[in-house]
């Protein structure tokens, strides 16, 4: 769990001064461009993931994009596709896209974070930091099929996305 054992500040309201602390205080490797964007690289279970963040001071808007390293070529795009539309009508928060010219799975999701306290928003922030991390590596090994261009990569899909009912 990322969870923030120590309080931060929110003074000018940016929530990226929060991530910034956070990815300092996790040892993990990032970049801050400017107040409007920072670059993080998250530990994931298959391979390191690159996540982008942008604020959208205008709207209190953080957008959270967290970039699985496989790049999908021209000739799979169809297959990557068909995957995206399936896991993206099984989720409920955020949802996947190919991004960077098309090339690699990143799943996205926005914020608003107006007029929520600085500990809250380092909180919530976390949780789709965990979330983000989660479904990247829940999903990796259906885009890398994608990558491959491996049909067997619908078979693995319902094995990924398949729902229970009830309790055992």
């Amino acid at each position: 769990m990322i969870g923030v054992p120590f309080e931060l500040s929110y003074g000018d309201n940016n929530p990226l001064d929060l991530v910034e602390e956070l990815a300092e205080s996790k040892g993990w490797s990032f970049s801050r461009y400017d107040d409007t964007a920072i670059n993080i690289t998250l530990p994931g279970r298959k391979a390191k993931l690159d996540v982008s963040m942008e604020w959208q001071e205008e709207f209190s808007a953080l957008l959270v994009a967290c970039s699985i390293p496989l790049e999908i070529g021209p000739k799979n795009q169809g297959i990557a596709i068909e995957a995206l539309e399936k896991i993206n009508k099984n989720m409920w928060l955020g949802h996947f896209d190919l991004s960077n010219k098309d090339k690699y799975p990143t799943f996205r999701h926005t914020l608003l974070l107006r007029m929520i306290p600085a500990g809250i928003a380092v909180d919530i922030i976390a949780d789709v930091f965990e979330i983000a991390l989660a479904e990247c590596d829940r999903f990796y090994a259906t885009f890398h099929m994608a990558q491959k261009g491996d049909m067997r990569l619908h078979d693995d899909l319902d094995a990924v996305v398949f729902e229970t009912v009830g309790e055992a």
